[in-house]
């Protein structure tokens, strides 16, 4: 219990005091919380929370385990905790979408200070089209980028979003959006949330269907590219 602490122990002093690094996620999140039941208090429901998400994990694991908690199916994990009521779970998401917004406005800083590129080619040009907002998806989605036969790069056109780990593709919706632009070809476009984007099995036979297709159909498959909040690549088959 926090009023068992010495003054300069507890988690808001030494916060104010030291700064908010020195805190541990626990502590953090009963900042957040500020009040628990009595017996229990804001330090009590922090750590049953965390028992129900990490438990036996080690600090890094923790922190990675809480962050995806509230990125996924947080519902469940919220059920049946002594003191979290529907105020503690808005507070929690609310400080979290804080932090994913904070993220993206760092990242667009670092890309802002990077030196612009000279004559750029459609290729490097098409991977500009996917937003920073969509590299930093917690789900995989799929879309694509038009090419007209202007000489014109159109913008990014969503199709599909999926899971964590995967998205259910349909090439038939693929090609019925690509088709009713009329382009001379198109890039298509998936992200890898967990930040590695190295292509997998089933992103090759994605890229060697897609090709075929494209191929019957006589519209220009112009490449397979996949994000990640700070990488990409193109799938060479």
């Amino acid at each position: 219990m926090i009023e068992n602490l010495m003054n300069e122990e507890r988690p808001r002093e030494r916060c104010l005091s030291r700064g908010p690094q020195c805190l541990s996620l626990r502590e953090c999140i009963a900042l957040i919380l500020g009040s628990g039941p009595r017996g229990l208090g804001c330090m009590g429901v922090a750590g049953s929370f965390l028992e129900r998400v990490a438990k036996g994990m080690s600090r890094d694991e923790e922190e990675k385990a809480y962050f995806l908690t509230l990125e996924g199916n947080f519902q469940n994990q919220f059920q049946g905790i002594k003191g979290l009521g529907v105020a503690g779970k808005a507070k929690l998401l609310a400080t979290f979408e804080l932090g994913r917004r904070y993220a993206l406005y760092k990242e667009a800083s670092k890309l802002n200070q990077l030196p612009k590129k000279r004559g750029k080619h459609y290729p490097e040009m098409a991977f500009d089209r996917v937003s920073l907002e969509l590299r930093c998806e917690s789900k995989e989605w799929l879309g694509f980028v038009p090419l007209y036969r202007s000489g014109k790069l159109g913008e990014f056109c969503l199709i599909e979003r999926g899971v964590r780990s995967h998205v259910n593709f349909d090439p038939v919706e693929l090609f019925a959006s690509v088709l009713a632009l009329r382009p001379l070809g198109f890039f298509m476009f998936h992200n890898h949330p967990s930040g590695d984007i190295n292509p997998s099995q089933p992103d090759f036979e994605l890229t060697k269907r897609v090709t075929e297709v494209s191929q019957h159909l006589g519209v220009q498959f112009l490449g397979h590219g996949i994000v990640s909040s700070t990488e990409e690549r193109w799938v060479v088959v």
